[in-house]
C-alpha cells in the first residue's frame, strides 16, 4: 500500500508531480535517524524518492555506536555509500534523558557576590497544595550549593557597569571548581540580557585559565529578564553539554569516517540544526525526539484530520508524548518540562508523561496498581526481551494478554513464559488475581492514565477532547489509543502510514529553524516602542544565518514580541510584521491570545519583554513514496488474515491481520489486531476501520 508523499502545506497527501517540483536525480540518498530507549529508527530515501524504513535494537554500550552499526546495515541493504548522502539527518533522546536520570557530574555556576542563593531560593513555586514545605526547584544534586562560585562585578539594570570584574576573582573560582572535578559550568550575572560584555569576559578567562572547561552562558541561551528561570536554564545547559558534545562528535567523526556528510541534528523548536550549533547549546534538544515525531505525524495524515484539531500521541519505551495539532501544525511554547524541571526554552508544545512499554508495573504497599514513572528501559529491558530483565512491565502485560506478536521489529523475539512469571509475582500475586486479569488490570491503568492526559491536554488548549481525533504514533500508539478514546469519549483514530518511525520520518519533513531574540522594556503605546523593535528585529535578522541548505528553500524570517499587560511578569508570544501591525493590532492579537490561554482579557495598557526573530528553511516539496511495508534486518515476517486467541477477560479472540496486506478502502469491524513491522495496532470490539487513499488506517467508535 503506497501513498505519495508532497510538499509545503499541512498533510502530505497523494499527488503527481507536478510543474516545478524538483527532478528526481536533482537528489542523493538521504538518511534520517532517531534514537529511542530500545530501537534505533532508520529511514532512508532513494534518489527515486522512495522511502525506505527500518528499526534497529541499540546494541553497544556508546549511544554513538548503536547509530552507526544501525546506519552500516541499512547501507549495505540498500547498496549505497556515503558519498551517495546529500543529508544525514538525526533526532536524539541524550539531552532528555540526562535531565531525567540525573547520573551526569554535577555543574559549577559562577555567579555575583551575594547571588549564591537565587538557585535555591527559586520562585517559591508550590506543586503540590497539600504539601507540608515548598520543594527546592533547583536539582541539588546536579547544582550543589557548594559548585556555586560568586565573583566580582556588576552592572545595573540598565546594562551600565557599576563594579569592575576582576580575573583573579574569576581564576579563585575556578580554581576551586576545579579541584572539585568539574567539567562544566555555567556563567550567570545580573542583567547580562541588557549587556553580555561581563559574561563574556568571564568566558574569555576561563578559556584562558581552564581551556578545558565547557562553558555556557546565561546571555546567550536565555537573554531574557528573571533570574532564577534564566540561570536555571543556563545549568542545565552546562549540565548536559559534556555528554551531549561528545556523543555528537563522536557521531560526527564516525559518519566522516564512512564518507557521509555532517548530520543536522532536530531541536525543540521543531527545526533541524547543523550539529556544530547544537553541540553548542544542548539544552535546545531537550525535546528533540519527540518535536520530530510531531513533524512526521503531521506530514503523514489524511486531509481530513490535518484540516481538524487533534492530539498526537507518541508512545515509545519511556514516555507518552502528546501534543495537539491544528491546521496540521503544533503550538509553541515559551517553557518545557522535563521531568520535575521547569526550564525556559522555546519548543514545540509537548506534554510527556512518563508511560511506555517498558514502564514498571508494581503493587505499592497500599494495594494500589501503579505504573511507572521508572522503567526498564533499553537495557535490561521488559522481561519478555529475555536481556535479564526481571520486573513486569507494560510490554510484559500486552505479551501476557497475546496483543504482541512473537517478534518484534529486527528481530526482537519475546519470550512469552518470562513475561508471564513477571507480571505473576509482580502483580497477580500481590492482588490475588490471576496473570491474565492481572495483566488487564495493568492495561486499564495505563490507558485511563493516557485519556486523563489527553483530556488535560485538550482542555488546556481550550478543545474539547471529544471533538478531536487522536493520531497513533511511536511503537506503542496503536496498542492503546483507541481504548483511551473510547475513555475520553473521542470518536475518531487514525493511524499513520509508518506510525512507528514518525520521529525519523519527521526529520526528512522538518526545517531548518535559527533564532534570535533579545529582551526590551517598553510600553506599547509609547511613541518609540515600534521604532525601537523594529531597530531590535533588524539587528537580529542580521544575526541570523544565511544561504540556503541542501534540499531547502529560500530563508524566511518570521518576528515575534513577547507582551504583558502592565504590572504583568509573565508574557505570551504573539506574531509581529513588521512595517504593518500597528500597537493597536498587537494589542488586540495579544488580548485574543490572553483570552484563549489564560481564560480572560484584561483592559489597560501593554508591555513589550522581548523580541524574536526565526529564520526558517522549509524543506523542498520532493515527492515521496511511502509504503506500510516497513522493512526490519531480520527480515519480513509472513502474516496472514487469522482468528487469533486471547486472554483478554471479555475478549477471548480477535481477527489478526497484517497491515502490509491492507489495499485502499478495505474496511473491518474489531476485535483486531494489526501487526506490522513498525508498530502494532489494537482495535477495540465493534469499531469500525478503514484504509484510506493515502494509507492512513482510520478507527471510529461505535
Amino acid at each position: 500500500m503506497r501513498s505519495k508523499d508532497g510538499d509545503a502545506g499541512g498533510a502530505d497527501a497523494a499527488r503527481p508531480d507536478g510543474a516545478g517540483a524538483p527532478r528526481a536525480n536533482a537528489f542523493g540518498w538521504e538518511v534520517a535517524v532517531d534514537v529511542g530507549g530500545t530501537f534505533v529508527d532508520v529511514i532512508a530515501v532513494s534518489p527515486d524518492g522512495v522511502v525506505h524504513a527500518s528499526k534497529h535494537a541499540r546494541r553497544g554500550a556508546a549511544p554513538a555506536d548503536a547509530v552507526l552499526a544501525a546506519v552500516d546495515t541499512v547501507a549495505c541493504v540498500q547498496g549505497f555509500r556515503g558519498a551517495d548522502v546529500t543529508r544525514w539527518l538525526h533526532g536524539t533522546t541524550i539531552a532528555t534523558n540526562m535531565l531525567l536520570e540525573h547520573d551526569a557530574a554535577p555543574v559549577g555556576v559562577l555567579v555575583p557576590r551575594g547571588y549564591a542563593d537565587v538557585l535555591t531560593l527559586g520562585r517559591q513555586s508550590r506543586r503540590d497544595l497539600y504539601a507540608s514545605h515548598v520543594a527546592v526547584q533547583t536539582p541539588v544534586d546536579l547544582i550543589p550549593e557548594d559548585l556555586r562560585a560568586e565573583i566580582d562585578g556588576r552592572l545595573d539594570a540598565d546594562g551600565n557597569e557599576v563594579e569592575p570584574l576582576t580575573r583573579s576573582s574569576v581564576a579563585d573560582a575556578l580554581s576551586a571548581l576545579h579541584a572539585a572535578g568539574v567539567r562544566s559550568v555555567a556563567i550567570c550575572l545580573l542583567f547580562s540580557y541588557r549587556n553580555p560584555a561581563h559574561e563574556r569576559q568571564v568566558a574569555a578567562w576561563c578559556a584562558e585559565v581552564s581551556p578545558a572547561l565547557q562553558v555556557s552562558l546565561s546571555s546567550t541561551v536565555d537573554p531574557r529578564p528573571r533570574e532564577f528561570e534564566r540561570w536555571l536554564t543556563t545549568a542545565m545547559d552546562a549540565y548536559v553539554k559534556p555528554g551531549v558534545s561528545a556523543y555528537l562528535q563522536a557521531l560526527k567523526a564516525g559518519l566522516a569516517e564512512r564518507g557521509y556528510p555532517a548530520p543536522w541534528v532536530m531541536r525543540s523548536l521543531g527545526g533541524i540544526a547543523p550539529v556544530d550549533d547544537c553541540a553548542a547549546l544542548p539544552i535546545a534538544l531537550a525535546m528533540s525526539g519527540p518535536a520530530a515525531a510531531v513533524n512526521g505525524v503531521a506530514r503523514m495524515l489524511d486531509p481530513a484530520t490535518a484540516a481538524s484539531a487533534a492530539i498526537s500521541i507518541d508512545i515509545g519505551g519511556t514516555s507518552s508524548d502528546l501534543s495537539l495539532l491544528e491546521q496540521g501544525a503544533a503550538r509553541y511554547t515559551q517553557g518545557l518540562a522535563v521531568g520535575h524541571l521547569d526550564l525556559r526554552v522555546r519548543s514545540l508544545d509537548i506534554v510527556s508523561i512518563p508511560l511506555g512499554g517498558g514502564s514498571i508495573v508494581r503493587v505499592n504497599a497500599a494495594g494500589a496498581l501503579r505504573i511507572g514513572p521508572d522503567s526498564a528501559g533499553a537495557r535490561p529491558g521488559p522481561a519478555a526481551y529475555a536481556q535479564g530483565g526481571m520486573l513486569a512491565t507494560l510490554t510484559d502485560c500486552l505479551v501476557v494478554l497475546g496483543l504482541l506478536p512473537e517478534r518484534l521489529a529486527s528481530g526482537l523475539m519475546l519470550d512469552h513464559g518470562k513475561a508471564e512469571a513477571a507480571v505473576n509475582d509482580g502483580v497477580a500475586m500481590p492482588l490475588g488475581l490471576s496473570v491474565a486479569a492481572a495483566a488487564a488490570a495493568a492495561l486499564a491503568v495505563a490507558n485511563a492514565s493516557l485519556a486523563e492526559a489527553i483530556k488535560r491536554t485538550a482542555f488546556a488548549a481550550g478543545v474539547n477532547p471529544r471533538d478531536v481525533t487522536l493520531i497513533a504514533a511511536g511503537g506503542g500508539g496503536g496498542l492503546h489509543v483507541a481504548e483511551a478514546a473510547a475513555l475520553v469519549g473521542a470518536r475518531r483514530v487514525v493511524v499513520p502510514p509508518l506510525p512507528g518511525v514518525a520521529a525519523a520520518y519527521g526529520l526528512l519533513r522538518s526545517p531548518r529553524i535559527a533564532m534570535k531574540e533579545a529582551a526590551m522594556s517598553g510600553v506599547l503605546d509609547d511613541e518609540d516602542v515600534l521604532p525601537t523593535i523594529e531597530a531590535l528585529l533588524r539587528e537580529l535578522t542580521v544575526a541570523l544565518p544565511e544561504g540556503t541548505p541542501t534540499g531547502h528553500t529560500e530563508r524566511v524570517v518570521d518576528s515575534f514580541v513577547d507582551l504583558g499587560y502592565l504590572g504583568q511578569e509573565f508574557a505570551l508570544e504573539v506574531a509581529y510584521t513588521p512595517g504593518v501591525d500597528t500597537a493597536a493590532t498587537l494589542a488586540a492579537r495579544f488580548d485574543d491570545v490572553h483570552k484563549r490561554v489564560r481564560g480572560q482579557a484584561f483592559t489597560g495598557g501593554h508591555r513589550v519583554h522581548a523580541v524574536r526573530a526565526v529564520a526558517r528553511w522549509a524543506p523542498l516539496g520532493r515527492s515521496l513514496t511511502l509504503t506500510t511495508k516497513a522493512e526490519s534486518d531480520a527480515g519480513p515476517t509472513p502474516l496472514h488474515h487469522a482468528a487469533l486467541a486471547l486472554r483478554w477477560p471479555g475478549v477471548p479472540s480477535c481477527t489478526m491481520l497484517a497491515r502490509a496486506d491492507l489495499a485502499a478502502h478495505d474496511t473491518g469491524t474489531g476485535p483486531a489486531r494489526v501487526t506490522a513491522l513498525d508498530t502494532t495496532i489494537w482495535i477495540p470490539p465493534r469499531w469500525h476501520w478503514t484504509v484510506g487513499d493515502d494509507g492512513v488506517l482510520i478507527l471510529e467508535a461505535p
